[in-house]
């Protein structure tokens, strides 16, 4: 049985490589029923505009049941539309509002995916490697690390230390960001630079010192095989779009 839904996109994770599939795309959103939706595949070849949306596009997605995953928000992509009605930051910003929740609640209710507003203190930045080996090579790492920390390492590791904004009970967290934009950043970057610290600063001033001077929101997912949580997306409108007399009514 497949149904039509449409979506609200807040992310594009970084293109991963399966046997199955080959390159494709995890994408996350939300429904005009504000249910969160784990959208796969989306095929992707570097360099090839196959994916004609961006975060904050509405898409109406035909979909189906995923073949092997179990987590409740996931689906199959069989076709998808762009509506070409992108929503503004403030509208976008109302439509998160009501899913604002904490880790701590998600795993109360064993989500895989949601949204929180995250109390920055620091990142954990790590650059292993400097070097660009072909198109894809970045790319087909992180699926790798994510199940295989041991052996194989991410050429930039960048981690969130925060807490979840009014959550009492935070004790604090740091998270893996796979966001495709944290992505194409390091690729521009290490095209034209190999200095380690110069990488890092650059990375430090666009991910860490810039975010703290916007409304800084976390889209959450869980790892399909270990069931961790990473940073997928970011959303980071301007502070103050939304008045405190508007914020009340969401």
């Amino acid at each position: 049985m497949t149904v039509k839904e449409k979506i609200l996109v807040f992310v594009r994770a970084t293109p991963e490589e399966s046997t199955k599939y080959g390159y494709n795309v995890c994408v996350a959103g939300i429904t005009e029923k504000d249910e969160w939706r784990r959208l796969y595949p989306f095929k992707f070849v570097y360099g090839e505009k196959l994916i004609d949306f961006r975060k904050k596009d509405i898409i109406e997605v035909e979909l189906g049941e995923p073949d092997n995953d179990k987590r409740k928000e996931s689906r199959k992509v069989l076709g998808y539309t762009n509506l070409n009605s992108p929503l503004d930051d403030g509208d976008a910003l109302r439509r998160v509002m009501p899913l604002l929740s904490s880790i701590e609640k998600l795993d109360a209710e064993n989500a895989s995916l949601g949204v929180i507003k995250p109390v920055l203190s620091d990142i954990d930045l790590k650059v292993n490697d400097t070097k660009i080996y072909d198109d894809q090579a970045y790319l087909s790492m992180t699926g790798e690390f994510l199940e295989k920390r041991e052996n194989v390492k991410m050429p930039i590791e960048l981690r969130y230390q925060f807490k979840c904004d009014n959550e009492p009970n935070c004790k604090g967290h740091k998270i893996i960001l796979i966001d495709w934009e944290l992505n194409e950043l390091v690729r521009n970057i290490l095209k034209q630079e190999s200095d380690s610290k110069i990488v890092a600063q650059k990375i430090k001033e666009r991910f860490y010192d810039f975010m703290l001077g916007r409304d800084l929101y976390f889209i959450l997912g869980t790892h399909f095989k270990f069931g961790t949580w990473m940073i997928i997306g970011l959303f980071y409108p301007p502070k103050g779009l939304l008045d405190q007399k508007n914020l009340a009514d969401y």
